[in-house]
């Protein structure tokens, strides 16, 4: 092979990938903005829920800690 089919097969890989990429994005179905906000919504109410359990995990097991340590000392 030459080095300009080498570079030339190179080159319509690359254009052939984007070319790809972009008819996907055209099969994609969006949503909607409302449907978006609300998906975000309950996003952000999941991370705050799991936020205050695992801040309350840890709280709890700090303080079993703290009593451990001062019984065992």
């Amino acid at each position: 092979m030459t080095e300009k089919n080498t570079k030339a097969r190179s080159q319509n890989f690359v254009v052939a990938y984007f070319v790809s990429a972009f008819e996907e994005f055209g099969k994609v179905t969006w949503p909607t903005k409302e449907q978006a906000a609300m998906l975000t919504a309950i996003v952000v109410a999941v991370g705050f829920v799991m936020a205050v359990l695992i801040g309350a995990l840890d709280l709890g097991f700090a303080e079993l800690y703290q009593l451990a340590l001062k019984k065992f000392q």
